[in-house]
């Protein structure tokens, strides 16, 4: 799908403002008077919104960001990369390219990500902006109303957006006005006085010849811009009177403004007003005329309800009003065969003319289904590569909605479609339909659906890894290799399986942390890696989670070796979702082994490497932990502030894993209450998702909490949970990774000795193990604490025998800074020599 066809630039261009038009002072002083965020601009229509607007917009010497919303716009997707578009074109800031990965065709993000994102960007630009949503009353889901106020909550003191509507504001206004934050126009404000009558009428060039007449006008339509502006043109020609319901717009319309134009002109304004936007080129195909463009701009001079979009690409479109009366008007004229003649015949221009995506909206607005099926099976793989997944769904829907029996490739793609934004339920919804499909045609015993079919058995695996049912994903998965991967049209087509997780266990590919046997996930990968599969980057997640699982093992060395198999991959494929995961996890297996220059050194790669704010966030957090580790609480807390967030504790897109370590430098700062509280809401928040390691470190955490805080029963039912479920699915790292569980480890054990409370539910066996790697990972002697990273590089190469100029080559440093070193080492360690210090650590694990 071409991108001219999709973005269309009269959308985001600022409307031209005619000569005639009045300036209205008053209503400059509001949209001028108050810094507030949001100008709401609510009022019915033709009371001039979208005038005032361009009026405003078009004397502004700061950049304004143009959004002229239409009913496709009901797709969060599309909205936001119109406003990000928009944004772009006004200040030249590259915004849209940039935030293009948020869109990518993979997965769709979540809807905090969008608009977290845009609002990181736009706090980087600085200089004032003002943002415009023009016609925003058909916008009419609430995921977008949502994404819209927590956008406004959290926009920046420097942009400015207005809003205009005809319907009530779907938003918290009442809140907003509290805080000072919008300015409302209504009706009240938008209407003409009677010195803005006169102004307009001697603009316009109006013969006043009463001495009453705008008075009388102001009486007739009580300033309604559309009806001041009508019924100067009907008192002009001396025909009739207006009233403002719709009835009588309708009929004042007709009867006072169409019916007096000329034949031409009435049938060029009923056979093109089905376009949205009107080209003068497309105008003359559809009419088979050559002067659209001189008819256009003849309507825009008469004020025949005609806005010129732009004077440089010479689009058109026509007021909402007129739109309704002449569809009212063609189907009173029109027979039903010349009506889907006129149809056919935009449709049809649309897509030969490479406009798919108009030509595909146009087709299911006028409810011909039929061609817009075809049209989205025949654009399929360009509409998925394109990355418009949320149009392609909205699509759908609406064939569906219209119980529409939609084509076999294209129900599948949907599926896919909706996996990749995790809506499990209504995936396994179509995959029903497409089975039954299946009873009825036997479409999957056919030759030339084979791929289709393929599909579809790694969709079912897919969903039960998913859903944690491990045995049956291992089932499908055989049953699949066994019947070999189709390579066709969709073989390579790629699937981003993590947009924002710093954990791989912790995306639908992660099984929702449910390890099972190790045995029996390491000859499963085993064999798994030698199948077809291991062209694809989906291979690259399989070592990643072969990597969080052995890590949990406490089978370092074998963590690094997948991870290096899985890094491969990460940069085979740019796969951003792999490599932040795989870079945190190899650094953390560096930092357990007390090698923490080296964990920081691949931080600090992984750093430089990507741009996205929230993985941005979760390396810094991976490097908190590890200071906190040493207890540089300072630096812990530096480290966490890097990347600001406009609610740095709301759980959201992955955000858990920083709001953990943030957790534990209250818990280092001993503020136990604030702690827990964070703690409990991340909890019940993983046991809402049923994520078995998020669950795990959460309550091993708010254990050690209320433990402090002398709730020692509580403390040990929690951390029993943790027990019971760490030895279920067999984590033992996430246990002693906390320098605070070996003693309450055994505390616990002491506890349930006396009491029994939980009647073995946790094997002695296992507890045990968990105390020979704490006590290994976390030695009795807290001199190591007092030693920096640095101090720590030079003791290690300092017991492995390494001379001074040998440890100077190594770690890139001066002897004399190596002396120094030691210096300090020695006195931390209250010795006096080097071999006194080799003595008394060396059964540390560094």
């Amino acid at each position: 799908m071409q991108a001219q066809s999709v973005w269309l630039h009269s959308k985001i261009t600022i409307p031209k403002v005619a000569d005639t038009i009045v300036h209205r002072d008053r209503l400059d002083f509001l949209l001028n008077k108050s810094r507030a965020r949001v100008k709401l601009i609510q009022a019915a229509a033709g009371y001039g919104k979208t005038t005032l607007l361009s009026q405003w917009a078009n004397q502004l010497e700061e950049p304004v960001a143009w959004l002229s919303i239409d009913m496709m716009d009901n797709d969060p997707s599309r909205f936001w990369q119109y406003i990000m578009k928009a944004i772009s074109e006004a200040t030249g800031e590259p915004i849209a390219n940039k935030l293009t990965y948020l869109f990518d065709l993979q997965y769709m993000p979540p809807v905090e990500l969008i608009v977290d994102s845009l609002l990181n960007e736009l706090t980087l630009i600085q200089s004032p902006l003002h943002i415009v949503l023009d016609d925003y009353h058909y916008i009419e889901i609430n995921a977008i109303h949502k994404m819209m106020t927590r956008f406004i909550n959290y926009l920046p003191d420097h942009v400015y957006l207005y809003i205009a509507s005809r319907y009530k504001s779907p938003f918290p206004v009442a809140a907003w006005r509290v805080k000072s934050w919008i300015v409302e126009i209504g009706i009240t404000e938008l209407a003409f006085t009677y010195e803005e009558i006169e102004e307009l009428y001697q603009k316009k060039q109006i013969l006043m010849d009463q001495a009453d007449f705008c008075k009388e006008i102001l009486r007739k339509t009580d300033g309604w811009a559309a009806g001041v502006q009508l019924s100067g043109i009907s008192e002009e020609r001396n025909i009739g009177s207006l009233n403002r319901s719709n009835t009588f717009v309708t009929e004042y319309i007709m009867q006072e403004v169409f019916s007096t134009l000329s034949l031409s002109t009435q049938e060029f304004l009923l056979e093109t007003s089905m376009l949205k936007t009107l080209d003068p080129e497309l105008c003359n195909l559809i009419t088979g005329r050559e002067d659209s463009l001189e008819q256009l701009s003849e309507l825009v001079d008469l004020g025949i309800l005609t806005i010129r979009l732009s004077s440089k690409k010479q689009i058109f479109r026509y007021h909402q009003l007129l739109v309704e009366v002449l569809e009212q008007e063609r189907k009173r004229l029109y027979t039903t065969e010349q009506h889907q003649a006129l149809i056919d015949k935009i449709a049809n221009l649309l897509y030969s003319r490479k406009d798919y995506h108009t030509a595909i909206e146009f087709a299911l607005k006028q409810k011909q289904f039929d061609l817009a099926d075809q049209w989205i099976e025949e654009q399929l793989l360009d509409i998925f590569y394109s990355g418009q997944i949320g149009v392609l769904i909205q699509w759908v829907d609406t064939l569906c909605e219209a119980e529409y029996p939609v084509a076999l490739e294209t129900l599948i793609i949907y599926a896919v479609c909706l996996m990749t934004m995790t809506n499990i339920e209504q995936t396994k919804q179509i995959i029903t339909k497409l089975d039954e499909r299946d009873e009825q045609n036997s479409w999957k015993n056919q030759e030339k659906y084979a791929e289709l079919d393929s599909i579809l058995r790694s969709l079912k695996a897919y969903i039960k890894l998913a859903e944690g049912k491990q045995d049956e994903f291992i089932e499908l998965i055989l049953k699949q290799v066994d019947r070999g991967l189709v390579n066709e049209k969709w073989y390579l087509a790629p699937v981003r399986y993590n947009p924002f997780q710093a954990k791989i266990s912790r995306t639908p590919l992660g099984s929702k942390g449910k390890y099972a046997n190790l045995n029996d996930i390491r000859a499963f990968s085993t064999f798994f890696r030698q199948t077809e599969f291991k062209e694809q980057h989906v291979m690259g997640y399989s070592y990643g989670i072969f990597a969080e699982i052995v890590y949990e093992a406490n089978l370092l060395e074998e963590v690094l070796l997948e991870v290096e198999q899985g890094l491969s991959y990460a940069h085979r494929f740019a796969e951003r979702g792999l490599y932040v995961p795989l870079s945190i996890l190899k650094g953390k297996v560096y930092m357990v082994q007390g090698q923490m220059t080296a964990a920081h050194t691949i931080w600090n790669q992984a750093l430089s490497e990507v741009s996205e704010w929230y993985w941005l966030r979760s390396i810094h957090a991976i490097k908190a932990f590890a200071y906190l580790k040493e207890h540089r609480i300072k630096e812990a807390e530096v480290e966490l502030e890097k990347i600001k967030r406009p609610d740095p504790q709301q759980i959201e897109l992955g955000q858990e894993f920083w709001i953990l370590v943030y957790c534990r430098l209250l818990m280092a700062k001993k503020e136990w209450e604030k702690a827990l509280a964070i703690i409990i809401q991340v909890h019940d928040y993983a046991n809402k998702e049923e994520q078995v390691d998020l669950i795990i470190e959460a309550s091993i955490l708010e254990a050690i909490c209320q433990r402090q805080l002398n709730q020692k029963d509580i403390a040990f039912i929690t951390l029993h949970t943790a027990l019971y479920l760490g030895s279920c699915f067999g984590y033992k790292r996430i246990f002693v990774d906390e320098e605070s569980f070996n003693s309450l480890l055994i505390e616990y054990q002491t506890y349930i000795k006396e009491k029994n409370p939980f009647h073995n539910e946790v094997s002695t066996i296992y507890l045990e193990e968990l105390l020979d790697i704490s006590k290994g990972t976390h030695p009795s002697d807290n001199r190591i604490n007092q030693l920096t990273s640095r101090e720590r590089d030079v003791l290690r190469l300092l017991i492995s025998g390494a001379s001074n100029r040998e440890m100077a080559n190594q770690l890139h440093l001066s002897e004399g800074t190596i002396r120094v070193y030691l210096t300090r080492i020695y006195s931390k360690l209250e010795v006096k020599s080097r071999a006194q210090a080799i003595l008394s650590a060396k059964d540390w694990k560094l």
